[in-house]
């Protein structure tokens, strides 16, 4: 059996591709595998003319396989499409944005941890990332307190700090400043009132239970190298995409409120958990990005609330997808935090980077 074809498209609902073999008089039956249990099958007989025209018969080897129940999207990069009663698994071309090296690695050393991106990222991310803070705990690289919030961040990609910010959050001072400035990033290099926010926010941001996570998180000191103010209704978006980062996989968002009242956070459920790139080859690490949008729509994703008081603190993992909705009268701070081992790439182009504040933790506010 001479059996030629690949997988060029796969989402949660389907595979799509093309299977042949030279020899066989009828079109092969071909079935669509997650570890090892059979999610769908189908004929490969649909016309593709590409095909005929590249010579393989009359191009009736085309297959679409509808999957029996939708496949989660961190489990897409194992499925397999086989011929029936065959061994041979059928490549997947670019368009599936898989890179099959990885895909063979995995499958053969099951036990190893590994990220969802090929880029690597934080331990959080790593299929085995609850065995891991079990290990971390019991040898007390992470404090036992640190563990219940750890652990949420990983399984829903963001945890929320209930009072971290007690008894108030920014200081008077800051807080007022912060009611005069319009929306957008902060700047070094702008007004006084700028400048006495930015000063607020080591004393904000580094307190003991967002340090503690950020810590275990990073295994690293934290720096936060952008801090923004956001109001109204704001769009979509990622941490991982909010900065130009050499390794955009290991970053983490800020969210605290300023002023009387409740902010809510609308967090896309299990958006952290989308693969890294969709079936059309677009990665969810670049930034200004759709593709995390456009997975999460594939995936029928739906929404998750927070309501954040004024001495809360959301930290949000690096793929995921949230939107802020902020009262009038109050503001969201939002700030982009790295590990200490991270160099924003303006940094590295010389744009910025010449404004820094130690807070005595040894963490590090750099704009």
């Amino acid at each position: 059996m001479t059996i030629r074809g690949s997988i060029d498209e796969i989402t949660p609902l389907f595979a799509a591709g093309w299977a042949h073999d030279d020899r066989a008089a009828e079109p092969l039956l071909v079935q669509a595998m997650v570890n090892g249990a059979v999610v769908g099958e189908a004929i490969a007989d649909a016309s593709r003319p590409d095909l005929a025209a590249a010579g393989l018969g009359d191009g009736r080897c085309g297959f679409r396989i509808e999957f029996g129940a939708p496949v989660d999207p961190g489990q897409l990069a194992f499925v397999s499409v086989k011929p029936d009663r065959g061994d041979v698994e059928l490549p997947r071309t670019n368009l599936t944005g898989y890179v099959d090296a990885f895909r063979a690695l995995r499958a053969r050393h099951p036990g190893v941890g590994w990220t969802r991106s090929i880029h690597g990222g934080l331990w959080t991310d790593r299929a085995d990332a609850r065995r891991r803070l079990a290990g971390r705990v019991a040898i007390g690289a992470v404090g036992v307190e640190t563990a219940e919030p750890l652990g949420r961040l990983i399984e829903a990609g963001h945890v929320l700090l209930r009072g971290a910010l007690a008894p108030v959050g920014l200081e008077a001072r800051a807080a007022e400043a912060v009611a005069r400035l319009p929306e957008g990033p902060l700047s070094p290099r702008g007004s006084l009132d700028e400048g006495d926010v930015l000063g607020a926010l080591p004393a904000l941001l580094f307190r003991d239970a967002a340090l503690g996570l950020l810590r275990g998180a990073f295994d690293d000191q934290p720096l936060v190298c952008r801090a923004e103010l956001a109001r109204g209704v704001t769009g979509f978006a990622q941490p991982s995409t909010a900065e130009p980062l050499p390794s955009p996989t290991e970053c983490a968002a800020l969210v605290a409120p300023v002023g009387e009242g409740r902010l809510l956070l609308d967090i896309v459920r299990d958006s952290h958990a989308l693969p890294e790139f969709t079936p059309a080859g677009e990665s969810r690490w670049l930034a200004g990005s759709a593709a995390s949008l456009a997975l999460a729509s594939a995936a029928g994703a739906s929404l998750d609330t927070v309501l954040l008081g004024e001495t809360d603190l959301a930290v949000i993992a690096p793929g995921t997808l949230y939107r802020l909705r902020v009262p009038q009268g109050m503001t969201a701070l939002v700030a982009l935090a790295v590990p200490n081992r991270q160099t924003p790439l303006r940094f590295l182009t010389g744009e910025f980077g010449d404004f820094t504040l130690r807070h005595h933790s040894g963490a590090v506010l750099a704009m």
